[in-house]
């Protein structure tokens, strides 16, 4: 594996679902909300991770006409269950970036079980922040100073996405020796298998990503 099978960013003209990249284990969709542009009365069939690269308010009116408001940061990460026939509107003035990742597949019978010592958040708990758990996902944060190297570590499961929260220039050192070099601006995400690797951060500024490891 390396990382790394593109999914583009694009800021569209309007309130726009576009299904940017799909596997057996995931879908991703990059998602610009308008102000004011309500989409069409839907659900979601699969669980999801969404990632909000910006601030914003939005109101969902569900099919029983009850409605909630709710306020995002940027950079945000949530977790939202299947089901439930909606409508959602931005209200803010600004359009809002959002990458959704579906969970094609149900939870393992048996989870994954990785060896701590190769485990990036027990070894190097200061850049990896795990945001939250459960059977089919581990979410976290991870982010490397300019110059600094990662140790070697391994993700193991289906694979995972990487949200880019800055852009990113790191040389990613794979456990057989090879090197690859990753160049991702901010707002992208990226899908890539089970590996065993180490990034260093060759770029001028610290990098920050959100990892979604799929079981």
């Amino acid at each position: 594996m390396r990382l790394f099978l593109l999914v583009g960013c694009a800021c569209l003209a309007m309130a726009q679902d576009r299904v940017a990249l799909e596997n057996d284990s995931v879908r991703i969709i990059n998602v610009i909300e308008q102000p004011h542009q309500k989409t069409p009365l839907h659900q979601h069939d699969f669980n999801r991770v969404i990632v909000y690269l910006d601030s914003g308010e939005m109101r969902t009116t569900y099919e029983d006409g009850r409605s909630e408001v709710t306020r995002y940061k940027a950079e945000q990460v949530t977790w939202s269950l299947a089901g439930g026939k909606h409508i959602t509107e931005n209200i803010g003035a600004k359009p809002i970036h959002i990458i959704e990742i579906e969970l094609k597949k149900p939870a393992p019978q048996t989870p994954p079980h990785l060896d701590p010592a190769m485990d990036p958040v027990h070894t190097d708990a200061k850049h990896n922040i795990v945001l939250f758990e459960n059977d089919q996902v581990r979410v976290f944060r991870n982010w490397r100073e300019p110059g600094a190297s990662e140790t070697m570590h391994s993700h193991i499961g289906a694979g995972r996405v990487a949200v880019f929260l800055t852009g990113v220039h790191a040389s990613i050192k794979s456990a057989d020796g090879s090197i690859d070099e990753l160049n991702a601006p901010a707002g992208e995400a990226r899908w890539s298998g089970p590996a065993t690797h180490m990034a260093t951060n060759i770029g001028p500024r610290r990098f920050d990503m959100i990892i979604v490891e799929v079981k």
